[in-house]
């Protein structure tokens, strides 16, 4: 995405407006950065793990994560289940 140094104004409005400190602002920043950075497959990849350790069925995680695909931030076409098992395992 950008480098999180080009958001000073914004780092320097959450100290402002919040009770955040300078270092938490920026690391709000950072983490916003990288959760907005994720591509499509680093997303569903992300998804698959953390699903899995729900002890939800492959089948459900399919389903789970096509619908969240689509309501990301980044434009996808909306995903099959196939689609997202192909990204998850090649």
């Amino acid at each position: 995405m950008s480098d999180p140094l080009e958001f000073g104004e914004l780092i320097e409005r959450l100290t402002r407006t919040g009770r955040l400190s300078q270092r938490e602002a920026r690391h709000v920043v950072d983490e916003v950065l990288a959760f907005l950075d994720d591509s499509l497959e680093q997303f569903v990849r992300r998804r698959h793990r953390e699903l899995q350790r729900e002890d939800l069925n492959n089948e459900a995680i399919y389903r789970q994560v096509a619908e969240e695909a689509g309501r990301r931030l980044f434009r996808v076409p909306v995903l099959s289940t196939r689609q997202v098992r192909r990204l998850i395992y090649g």
